[in-house]
């Protein structure tokens, strides 16, 4: 398994979305994604990093040919997680986890042979995304999502989506340095504060 890891990211050539960059803050973005296609599996939990595991390989026996076509499909990147938030502070929280499903294969993804496992297609969205360095934790993405935060409010835009938010992540465990890892809160209306 190690090994399998190991080779799908270590490719240089990782494919992942394009973006439009519409905006650019003092330490944020305001980018638009087009529709695409992901699959995502879903847990419930009341921390990121105790299924955070959990998630990543369910995935990645999707693409390691748990599919009913049996391929083994390329490693993408971001590794997206929504993190929608229980309804208290002491409620679970819903963790959707998704690989982007290369280019070559959006018109038709292979069909998960997991039930836990689902295609999802992204409609065209814009977002606000934050971008930090090392290896990160649940911890560091709650500070990261707090300094967007509290850069939206410093910029009076009014148009952010606090939750449900989205935990990313680029490289392999195994990249030691220029590591890449975002927050992104979406932007649902064009509007700023006076």
């Amino acid at each position: 398994m190690i090994s399998q890891l190991l080779v799908a990211f270590v490719s240089a050539a990782v494919e992942t979305p394009t973006y439009e960059v519409i905006q650019t803050g003092e330490d944020y973005e305001v980018r638009r994604y087009d529709p695409k296609k992901w699959v995502a599996t879903s847990l419930d939990a009341f921390g990121f990093e105790e299924i955070r595991g959990d998630l990543f390989n369910t995935l990645f026996s999707y693409i390691d040919g748990g599919n009913e076509e049996g391929i083994v499909i390329p490693m993408t990147a971001p590794v997206t997680t929504l993190v929608l938030p229980g309804e208290g502070p002491n409620c679970k929280q819903t963790f959707t986890c998704a690989f982007y499903i290369p280019d070559d294969l959006q018109a038709n993804p292979p069909i998960p042979t997991n039930p836990a496992v689902f295609i999802e297609e992204r409609p065209e969205f814009e977002l606000y995304s934050r971008r930090f360095s090392g290896y990160a934790y649940e911890a560091d993405y709650i500070s990261e999502g707090y300094a967007l935060y509290q850069s939206l409010e410093r910029d009076n835009v009014t148009d952010a989506q606090y939750a449900p938010w989205y935990i990313v992540g680029y490289n392999s465990p195994f990249d030691f340095v220029d590591r890449r890892n975002e927050v992104w809160f979406s932007r649902v209306a064009a509007t700023k504060k006076n």
